[in-house]
């Protein structure tokens, strides 16, 4: 029989790191880290920087290399001081009588309106820096590296490449300032899972695809990693809201245009649009809790996963060991409904439980697994904990908002596609081959988590004709192929 035990007492049990001066406390990531999120700062404080990307990227490339910025990083000014230290280094490396023509084209050419730097290579990116630089934002780039990066060989060989035949280029390369050694230290927290194997397979597919077309992926490089994100965040919702009942398959998201009028009619035709994703939003931090709850449940000293291998586990159980998890799992609600006293009259442990009479599944296990899951979101829905379980989930509707939303006026929010992300979502559905049949075209958009109704199947053809993307190969259209995006 295996050792089943709850993880309760001691220093990494739920007593040591759950109840801070005798009050219970939410902590994730020890047992399991799905979401490099917090409560404190709410995601939409940073806005700016989930629409660039490229301060989390730079922090992804600086991450892979083990190094980090130089001492200005931390300051408000951080472009104005890092464009002001290449162009001291230009001046003292480049001997000339024209220094003040020389700063004025270095100006021209390799800075942007607002003092930064101009992406011509892609070593450039790891100078980029958080517009905001509140550490919160510092697990993204953390999470991105563990879940799509890994010790990818190739992506560190991007940046270590400066290839540059420009002579202005690598000028401005050498004169860049050094980064420094980043310290070792020790990771308190569990490294992050990927949860959806499925995204970052199609990930790894487009990555090596794009690295045939550097220039192309250079342009392109914070988009993509941006769209996987969403793309990432977006199926997991919806996967942890299946609770593990059956293997999960990509759900496909309807989008629209963004120059698209959509009635109220064609919304609700959209079965999975943007108001469904965004409830899904809302409960990632009981999931996340859920997860980290059951996770003090060792079987055989292990941790135990999420819920489908939970799932897959407590089906090879034999029934003592089955009763046996049981137990350990009423231990654990039990230990919850106790030490958090934080319910906003007249909710109550015993509505709580009245609710979840009225919900069955198939597996006694998913019952087991939605019964702690409800219990910890009607805990943040009731009690004084609402705030920071909204603050929570603002990580993701404000990033989305910011890339893939717009506004429909008095029909709310919808999902759209700008020309750009859609071009170079065609390009990565092409991928090496010279065309594909439109009906594949539409095939490999929903394996990337995207669909249209059919008006806007008409608008993104109509797209593709006027630029010459769609060919005909009859009078009647009946085989219709599209050409890789220029």
């Amino acid at each position: 029989m295996r050792k089943i035990e709850l993880l309760k007492a001691g220093k990494y049990g739920l007593e040591g790191r759950l109840l801070k001066a005798n009050t219970f406390q939410h902590h994730t990531g020890y047992q399991i880290n799905i979401f490099p999120f917090k409560t404190q700062p709410g995601g939409h404080v940073f806005k700016n920087d989930f629409l660039s990307f490229q301060g989390i990227m730079g922090e992804v490339i600086r991450l892979s290399n083990n190094t980090e910025l130089d001492k200005f990083k931390n300051t408000a000014n951080y472009k104005t001081e890092l464009k002001q230290t290449i162009l001291k280094n230009v001046l003292e490396k480049v001997e000339t009588s024209e220094k003040k023509q020389l700063e004025d084209i270095i100006n021209k050419m390799f800075f942007e309106h607002d003092n930064s730097l101009f992406k011509y290579d892609f070593h450039v990116i790891s100078y980029k820096n958080f517009i905001n630089n509140n550490n919160a934002i510092k697990d993204v780039p953390v999470f991105i590296s563990d879940v799509f990066i890994q010790n990818n060989e190739q992506f560190k060989a991007l940046f270590s490449e400066n290839k540059s035949k420009n002579i202005l280029n690598q000028l401005i390369s050498e004169c860049l300032p050094n980064h420094i050694d980043k310290k070792d230290s020790k990771r308190d927290k569990q490294i992050f899972k990927n949860m959806i194997p499925a995204v970052t397979e199609i990930f790894q597919k487009d990555f090596d695809f794009l690295m045939s077309d550097k220039d192309y992926f250079l342009e392109n490089f914070e988009l993509f990693f941006k769209y996987y994100y969403f793309f990432y965040f977006t199926q997991l919702t919806f996967k942890l809201d299946n609770f593990g009942q059956q293997d999960y398959h990509i759900k496909p998201i309807y989008f629209s245009m963004d120059w698209e009028n959509l009635s109220e009619s064609r919304l609700q035709l959209h079965k999975i649009g943007w108001r469904e994703v965004s409830k899904h939003y809302e409960r990632v931090f009981a999931h996340a809790n859920a997860l980290e709850l059951i996770n003090y449940i060792l079987v055989d000293n292990t941790l135990i996963g999420d819920y489908d291998e939970i799932t897959k586990l407590f089906n090879s159980f034999e029934e003592s060991e089955k009763e046996e998890f049981k137990t350990c799992l009423e231990q654990l609600l039990e230990f919850y409904k106790n030490e958090v006293k934080t319910l906003n009259p007249p909710a109550s442990w015993e509505e709580c439980h009245s609710n979840l009479n009225l919900k069955s599944f198939d597996q006694e296990i998913t019952t087991l697994i939605y019964s702690l899951w409800y219990t910890i979101r009607y805990q943040f829905e009731n009690g004084k904990r609402n705030k920071p379980y909204k603050d929570y989930a603002l990580w993701l509707s404000s990033f989305s908002k910011e890339n893939f939303t717009k506004s429909g006026g008095r029909l709310g929010s919808k999902l759209v596609l700008s020309q750009e992300i859609l071009l170079f979502l065609t390009k990565l559905c092409v991928g090496n081959r010279e065309k594909i049949r439109l009906k594949s075209f539409w095939e490999k958009l929903q394996e990337r988590g995207i669909t249209f109704d059919e008006t806007s199947k008409l608008e993104v053809i109509k797209l593709f004709e006027r630029i010459n993307l769609i060919e005909k190969k009859s009078d009647s259209g009946d085989a219709q192929y599209i050409k890789s995006s220029l």
